[in-house]
């Protein structure tokens, strides 16, 4: 029996009881994950979601090359120096090498879900690629009827084609911020606050998940989410999740292996975490 299908059976079990939860917070990331385990979907979801993974296709087939600046921590077993984050490491690529690191569409359905039940009115996102996952954020904050979610992204060539899967997909909601999130995050957290919730799909780097969060916590809405994208990527990622578990200001965290979640809350009475690995 595969060992992703036995994963995903245990998972169910943990979510049906998380699902009962007296913390409405918890009940309704229960609920998106459940769903999204299961690919529950009305007609207007699914209908949004092909349209997004059409965009996904297109660009796919793309040949077109482009100018890139990463300013990134590079890869799990290369550790960049701090100045050469800073400065941005630049590069042509193809736009389907690009489009290859998005969010898969299974990770984009469990952030649209998790828009679709939280119900937030703002939202920020730390790394926009080509703006698949922003996209997905986007519909399911129009299906809701309300919220804007703002994204950044280093790269402007790169930021530009983010802009063109928003307006080929007609998601006034969503916007990109271009330049390095050391210059970008805390603007963008001003004009945005109270943030209800953030993804953080950008630099993977102990330093920098920690300064993030950091700086996001005055800026966060009483019992806000925030999302961490690949918290297994590295040693550094793992132990910055780690660290942010323990932290005064986190109520409750989900630890789904690839993807962590923790809810901040001001006032609570007992820390809860929760482990399911997917």
């Amino acid at each position: 029996m595969p060992i992703q299908y036995l994963k995903r059976k245990k998972a169910r079990e943990i979510l049906t009881q998380l699902s009962l939860h007296e913390d409405i917070t918890l009940k309704s990331v229960a609920i998106a994950l459940q769903e999204s385990l299961s690919t529950v979907l009305s007609s207007q979801e699914a209908e949004f979601i092909s349209m997004i993974e059409n965009r996904r296709s297109f660009l796919l087939r793309s040949d077109k090359k482009i100018h890139v600046i990463d300013y990134g921590a590079g890869s799990p077993h290369f550790k960049r120096g701090k100045r050469e984050m800073e400065q941005g490491l630049q590069s042509t690529e193809s736009v389907s090498e690009i489009v290859a690191s998005s969010k898969p569409k299974f990770w984009g359905l469990l952030l649209f879900k998790l828009i679709r039940e939280l119900k937030p009115l703002s939202c920020v996102e730390l790394g926009t690629c080509v703006g698949i996952s922003a996209s997905y954020q986007a519909a399911a904050l129009k299906i809701n009827g309300i919220g804007q979610i703002v994204s950044l992204e280093g790269a402007p060539e790169i930021a530009e084609i983010a802009r063109d899967t928003f307006n080929s997909l007609e998601f006034k909601n969503a916007s990109v911020v271009i330049g390095p999130f050391h210059q970008t995050f805390k603007r963008v957290l001003e004009a945005s606050e109270p943030v209800d919730f953030l993804f953080n799909d950008g630099h993977h780097d102990y330093y920098a998940v920690r300064k993030y969060f950091d700086e996001a916590i005055p800026y966060l809405s009483d019992g806000g989410v925030i999302v961490f994208d690949d918290i297994s990527w590295s040693p550094g990622m793992r132990k910055a999740w780690k660290e942010i578990e323990e932290l005064g200001e986190v109520s409750a965290s989900i630890d789904l292996q690839s993807m962590g979640i923790v809810v901040v809350k001001k006032n609570f009475s007992t820390k809860q975490k929760f482990e399911i690995p997917l």
